[in-house]
């Protein structure tokens, strides 16, 4: 699902600085319209809407002489049929002062990572490269317990053993300190610090997910 945006909201955002997730693009740059929305698909909040302008200058400005606007927009879903797995977008044609240009709305995406060629993220207000290490973050993220699990890295959250017992034996559960956190997590395992304690590591088959409603946040129960 695409976060909807008012014609107001776009044009508000094209004429402001560009962010992490605003690009300016003319017509001389169509070869970089398909990394730019690769990047934006791999960096964005998932379905929350970053946006790529065509036809605009760096300072805000729809360029003249007008583009052909159904012109651009064939092109640029030519270039985006060549991205795997496919990104979703929505084309709107905005207007400003008797002129017009085309804003592509672009939602983080869920099967990340995506490719055109290479993978691109977005780094500040720049489009570069993955790094491997950024590569194998959006890979663990078609996972989606892994997926849920990095939306709270580097945030408290609710950690509790809960051990595997023998057939008639009782056993306890036990929470970690509250000060315990998310460090990373891939499909592999994830890895939590507990305050300056030295970084643990657990299997993510051991691991089961839940929400820990009095603290509002994510409870991670890890079988023992």
């Amino acid at each position: 699902m695409i976060v909807q945006i008012s014609d107001a909201e776009l044009l508000a955002r094209m004429k402001n600085f560009e962010d992490h997730f605003v690009e300016r693009k003319t017509v001389k740059d169509e070869t970089d319209w398909k990394k730019t929305a690769v990047a934006f698909a791999n960096s964005a909040p998932v379905n929350l809407p970053a946006v790529l302008y065509i036809g605009v200058r760096n300072n805000g400005e729809i360029e003249t002489p007008q583009l052909d606007l159904d012109e651009a927009q064939k092109r640029f879903n030519a270039r985006m049929r060549r991205v795997s797995p496919i990104i979703a977008y929505v084309l709107k044609i905005i207007g400003d002062n008797g002129r017009q240009e085309l804003a592509v709305i672009i939602p983080g995406g869920e099967l990340r990572p995506d490719f055109a060629g290479l993978s691109y993220v977005r780094s500040g207000s720049e489009t570069v490269e993955a790094s491997e290490q950024q590569f194998m973050e959006l890979v663990a993220q078609r996972n989606s317990k892994t997926a849920r699990i990095l939306l709270w890295k580097d945030k408290r959250i609710t950690v509790i053993n809960r051990p595997q017992a023998l057939p008639g034996v009782g056993s306890m559960e036990s929470q970690w300190p509250d000060n315990t956190m998310v460090v990373d997590c891939d499909h592999f395992y994830v890895t939590l610090q507990l305050g300056t304690d030295p970084e643990q590591s657990f299997p993510l088959s051991r691991v089961e997910i839940n929400f820990d409603n009095m603290r509002h946040r994510l409870q991670v129960e890890i079988l023992r």
